[in-house]
């Protein structure tokens, strides 16, 4: 079991070069801190604040975050890196992830808390990046948000100039996709695995193949 692990480390303002005493969460078990998701949702749990000038900076560092309830585990690892041991789990229920940015490892965490198969959710971004791209929309992103209360899939689409749209597609896209993925699709149990758009194309060009 992965536990909420905090060290102490120093960091050096950007600003004003001042050093200071700087938290570092190793990892967060959100079943027995439950404040730790929204600190992993607003990122505070990556901010230090300079003790002399008072700028508050993002400091992004390697974290593992613990999902008991849900069964999984998200390895955030900014510089692409996964920690030493972290390749497998005890645990073979869990499903087991690495990201590399925050907005990843927050919309990963965001997926999997609700039982979706985060293989099928990349395949449904791509192909709808793909539709808005053919239709000439400049989209530089999309970002799983939500299911709403008819049970819609709820993206948001980011625009080059930080524009950001909400759009709602049925969740038949995922269902069939879903489908397609537990039968044909192979994904190991151990070890963790990213499961991002690359992964997304690779699979749907394979699953194209299949057919």
């Amino acid at each position: 079991m992965i536990m909420s692990i905090l060290r102490e480390d120093m960091f050096t303002c950007p600003h004003c070069e001042e050093k200071g005493p700087l938290k570092v969460w190793e990892s967060v078990n959100v079943t027995q801190d439950p404040d730790a998701r929204r600190r992993v949702e607003d990122l505070s749990l990556f901010e230090w604040t300079c003790p002399n000038c008072g700028k508050v900076c993002l400091v992004l560092h390697p974290c593992m975050y613990h999902d008991m309830d849900n069964e999984f585990m998200v390895w955030f690892a900014p510089e692409g890196e996964i920690q030493e041991g972290a390749q497998f789990s005890q645990l073979d229920r869990y499903t087991l992830r690495t990201t590399k940015t925050p907005n990843e490892f927050r919309e990963k965490i965001n997926i999997l808390e609700r039982g979706l198969d985060d293989r099928a959710v990349e395949m449904t971004k791509l192909i709808l990046i793909m539709q808005l791209t053919r239709d000439g929309a400049d989209i530089v992103d999309v970002v799983f948000h939500s299911i709403d209360t008819k049970g819609q899939f709820v993206f948001v689409l980011v625009h080059p100039d930080g524009v950001e749209q909400y759009l709602r597609m049925p969740p038949s896209t995922y269902e069939k996709l879903a489908h397609d993925v537990r039968e044909y699709l192979y994904t190991p149990k151990r070890g963790f695995q990213t499961i991002d758009l690359a992964w997304a194309k690779e699979s749907l060009d394979l699953l194209q193949g299949i057919r």
